[in-house]
């Protein structure tokens, strides 16, 4: 194995053993905080689990437009992308306690007021637990069909010299994309939207889905020059393209979020503004303006300089505070649900730490498995 493959390979190590020290040690505290506090663990293993579950969930959208378009920003994440979408097993399996505390997540397994009752009564066709464990299970199989077809025909791509296999990976991409929009949107209408039942958004699941996007981006242009060294490090023109694309999504993300925010104002509707309201109150309130300038505003102002996207430090730095973002974005989604005011609860950074420590231990393996592929087939296997 080169040097470099070898340094990367150590890195990744390190990693895998944080990861394993972390599930192991943090999996513990939210085991017992589930049976002891469960009003307090399943809404913070439910923030947890969306957040990192949105990291696996980006990489394939990513994944399946580098297929579809080629180009040089391609090669030094495919990798990356590849080992995130390989982290789909394991989240279907941290996923299995929140089946455990529905009446803890759901507001609408409860008894509710006359007002959301009138409402609950129109959704109870859509919005009931057998359901939505069925949807659930639905949407995990068909992710994981989606991963193990382009999982599958990337190997083959690499160890066949042909082009069947990238006609193979085009086909099942321009399909892919369709078909997990739909299924994601669904899966956010059952574990995000359907919190607070009588909301209505047809703009807010593809909100979500390129919040994951931005997020699996940011992680790859981050390790694209933090991990790897010599040829297959990430180059000024590959970084330059990458930052072109994260500068897009990241418009994509404002110009949804002020659509709907523009449309709901416009139309006084009043079962969509209650869900603004619940975030604009008890201290909440900052966090949106915080959302708003640092989420968008600033990498926005940053990625417009192309003498900063060419410069690794400044772009693995946009990168850095992009997935910082994306965390606090998962927590003012789900958070004011629970909460009346701004406060971070005890179990959060042992759910955190538990759900992302397995996360980061299969993604590490995956990827020193992809790094010795590499090393044999050499660094323009992936183009």
């Amino acid at each position: 194995m080169a040097p470099d493959m070898e340094s990367a390979s150590s890195r990744l190590a390190i990693a895998q053993r944080f990861g394993a020290i972390s599930f192991c040690g943090a999996f513990i505290v939210v085991i017992v905080g589930l049976f002891l506090a469960p009003a307090h663990a399943f809404p913070s293993y439910l923030m947890s689990f969306i957040f990192w579950l949105g990291l696996t969930l980006g990489c394939f959208p990513v994944l399946m437009i580098a297929h579809l378009v080629g180009g040089i920003w391609t090669v030094p994440i495919r990798k990356f992308l590849e080992a995130g979408v390989s982290t789909l097993p394991a989240m279907a399996a941290l996923l299995i306690p929140l089946f455990f505390g529905f009446s803890y997540i759901f507001r609408w397994t409860q008894p509710v007021d006359p007002r959301t009752a009138e409402v609950l009564a129109r959704k109870a066709i859509y919005l009931n637990l057998p359901f939505l464990i069925a949807r659930t299970c639905l949407f995990f199989c068909i992710w994981g069909g989606l991963a193990f077809f382009l999982l599958r025909w990337s190997r083959r791509q690499l160890e066949q010299s042909d082009p069947g296999p990238m006609l193979v990976l085009r086909r099942i991409s321009a399909l892919g994309l369709v078909v997990f929009s739909l299924v994601t949107s669904f899966a956010v209408v059952d574990w995000v939207m359907s919190l607070e039942p009588d909301w209505y958004s047809s703009i807010f699941p593809m909100i979500i889905i390129i919040d994951q996007v931005v997020s699996a981006l940011a992680l790859s242009i981050l390790l694209s020059r933090g991990l790897l060294q010599g040829p297959n490090q990430a180059s000024a023109d590959q970084l330059n393209q990458l930052g072109d694309l994260l500068l897009a999504f990241l418009m994509l993300w404002a110009y949804m979020s002020m659509a709907e925010i523009l449309i709901i104002y416009a139309g006084n509707l009043p079962h969509e503004i209650n869900w603004y309201l619940h975030r604009m109150r008890g201290g909440w309130l900052p966090v949106s303006w915080v959302l708003a300038g640092l989420t968008f505003a600033l990498p926005f102002f940053l990625l417009l300089f192309r003498q900063l996207k060419r410069a690794p430090g400044w772009l693995s730095g946009i990168a850095v505070w992009l997935l910082g973002m994306y965390a606090v974005c998962v927590f003012w989604y789900v958070a004011p649900t629970f909460r009346t005011s701004i406060s971070l609860d005890w179990p959060d950074p042992f759910t955190f730490l538990a759900i992302g420590g397995a996360w980061i231990l299969v993604f590490s393996r995956q990827l020193i498995r992809s790094l010795k592929s590499l090393s044999v087939s050499g660094p323009s296997a992936t183009s």
